[in-house]
């Protein structure tokens, strides 16, 4: 007798997550439109149709790339917050992530600047929407707790507050290399990043009192 029909393998999860992350890693190395459909599936080694297969088209593809760099600083924003208790503790773990996501998630945090190099199109019509609420939400109750004008200006809003937090940490990242030519100093370095985190709590904390 014929032995019977080999039954075609199934399609694993992983195999999906790990042509999410090699496009992950083209994406944040070159940008959209430096990595293409045919480079991705070099490097992941699966034939082209694979990326068909799991997510359409190239444009679905890195926006669910950018969705799942989002999620990971999104969960380390959420574990900040939901360990704080009070508004200045929430800052300072605020400062903490994101002095540390690009150093321990260096190609998320590529992939971010570029899609801001590239105007959010990537995001504009994603089917993924991108949301800071679960910080603000945090930040905005525990201003109309605190901010009494004791403590805490009574003018403290929550998204500016965010903005200032965000911007303060993260000009060591976008702008590591220049400023450290131009400082003559390893922005990068464990003490300049020591440093760089007792810096921003002070300025942002001494911003916030009345």
């Amino acid at each position: 007798m014929p032995p019977p029909p080999v039954k075609p393998a199934a399609r694993s999860p992983e195999s999906r997550e790990h042509l999410l992350r090699t496009a992950i890693s083209l994406f944040s190395a070159n940008g959209y439109d430096g990595a293409s459909v045919s480079d991705i599936v070099s490097a992941a080694g699966v034939s082209k149709r694979m990326v068909y297969h799991y997510f359409q088209s190239k444009a679905l593809l890195y926006q669910e790339a950018l969705h799942f760099a989002f999620s990971e600083l999104a969960a380390l924003e959420n574990q900040a917050v939901a360990e704080a208790d009070g508004l200045e503790s929430a800052v300072k773990n605020l400062i903490r992530v994101y002095f540390e996501f690009p150093r321990k998630h260096p190609e998320y945090s590529r992939l971010l600047r570029w899609e801001n190099l590239n105007n959010g199109k990537g995001i504009q019509d994603s089917k993924f929407p991108l949301s800071k609420d679960h910080v603000t939400k945090f930040l905005r109750a525990a201003i109309k707790r605190e901010a009494n004008g004791n403590r805490w200006r009574t003018d403290l809003e929550a998204n500016q507050l965010l903005i200032s937090i965000i911007g303060i940490c993260q000009v060591y990242v976008s702008h590591r290399y220049t400023l450290s030519q131009g400082l003559h100093r390893n922005l990068g370095s464990p003490a300049a990043i020591k440093r760089g985190i007792a810096n921003a709590e002070h300025f942002l904390l001494a911003g916030m009192r009345p």
